[in-house]
């Protein structure tokens, strides 16, 4: 009797495990960048020429910048690192878009007013060494807006930062990551992976980082 429960959760804990491996690989398999030659890569790729060229300009890191193409369902990979040395995105990730008045999990709204709890669009400077009281210096970092779309970002406390929430529901295969405005209040919130990577970039580089928050058609 004994031999056959320890079977049967044995059994369990082997299904539970394939279950989860499936989960992983999917989730990994959702992080394939949008392929060259498509209008996703054209634009992320206008975006970040547009970007080196403020970056020298302006004395910004030369090496990498950060897109966020909020046109893309928020299911799929939509921040993506950007590598001015071979001129092509060097990792995609999920990226959760603001929960503010208006805004649906299919279709964001994008405000510059203090208290809209919405995203933003426009060029943004990521600071390295400010980040959020809340998240602190391990998950987060303040971003700054560069232009008059995104001029409040400072005053509004916005971050890019990660999300133990997003984190999971991006293991859930769907078009549209629900919206949550604990994880996303107009932030840039990506998932623990994905800040990780941007982390070491933002330390590593003398200089700051560039990030260009856009929704073609806008």
């Amino acid at each position: 009797m004994k031999r056959s429960i320890i079977r049967i959760l044995l059994g369990g804990l082997a299904l539970f495990a394939l279950v989860l491996g499936v989960f992983y690989i999917i989730h990994q398999c959702k992080r394939v960048p949008p392929r060259s030659g498509s209008a996703v890569y054209a634009s992320a790729k206008g975006k970040a020429h547009a970007l080196k060229a403020y970056a020298v300009r302006n004395g910004y890191d030369t090496c990498h910048c950060f897109l966020v193409d909020y046109s893309l369902p928020s299911g799929t990979p939509r921040f993506f690192i950007w590598n001015f040395a071979t001129d092509e995105i060097d990792f995609a990730d999920f990226c959760m878009h603001g929960a503010g008045k208006g805004n649906t999990e299919s279709t964001p709204i994008f405000s510059n007013d203090l208290g809209s709890n919405c995203s933003s669009l426009g060029r943004f400077a990521v600071r390295k060494n400010q980040y959020g009281k809340v998240l602190g210096e391990k998950r987060s970092r303040a971003i700054v807006g560069l232009d008059p779309s995104n001029s409040n970002a400072l005053r509004r406390g916005l971050l890019i930062h990660d999300s133990y929430f997003l984190d999971g529901q991006s293991l859930i295969p769907r078009k549209h990551l629900p919206l949550n405005g604990a994880s996303c209040s107009g932030c840039v919130t990506i998932t623990s992976k994905g800040f990780r990577k941007a982390k070491a970039l933002i330390d590593g580089s003398p200089k700051g980082i560039l990030m260009w928050n856009y929704c073609c058609g806008r």
